[in-house]
């Protein structure tokens, strides 16, 4: 499964307004979940559940919550900017301003895993990281993605 084919700009939210954590991915299943036929709730609940276990970021500001769902059939990202960082708890003093949101159903955990990889792959990358925060447009940031997967051979 290649991050190129999961990404689209109908599931990336810029200047999403957070005051923590939770309120941030809130904001995130509330425009998503609908379209995933998942209530929002459900969606938060299994993602705080997976950041109980340990932090999600990766530093300089980004973070790949995620988790796994029943209900879903195939593997889903959202991509999501703060208008304000968010403190994840992590003890870094960056606070995260952009998140890659992963749903997988339980029954693909091999998928999850080499999906949440082409993401941290694509993340060490400084170009990607500032054009995600520059974009003005949701279809900048999948086309940024993209062309960085896709350099990447993902």
């Amino acid at each position: 499964m290649k991050i190129h084919n999961l990404i689209d700009p109908d599931n990336v939210f810029l200047d999403i307004e957070a005051e923590d954590v939770r309120s941030a991915l809130a904001a995130v299943a509330e425009r998503w979940g609908p379209a995933l036929d998942l209530e929002p709730e459900e969606l938060v609940e299994g993602l705080l559940a997976r950041e109980a276990l340990g932090s999600t970021t990766v530093g300089e500001g980004f973070a790949i919550p995620h988790c796994k769902l029943q209900g879903l059939r195939t593997i889903a990202i959202s991509l999501a900017r703060l208008r304000t960082g968010v403190d994840f708890g992590d003890g870094s003093e960056t606070p995260v301003s952009f998140m890659f949101v992963v749903l997988s159903p339980p029954d693909q955990p091999a998928a999850h895993l080499q999906v949440l990889s082409q993401i941290a792959r694509v993340l060490k990358r400084r170009d990607l990281r500032s054009a995600l925060l520059a974009a003005a447009t949701a279809e900048e940031v999948a086309e940024a993605v993209c062309d960085t997967a896709a350099a990447e051979g993902l």
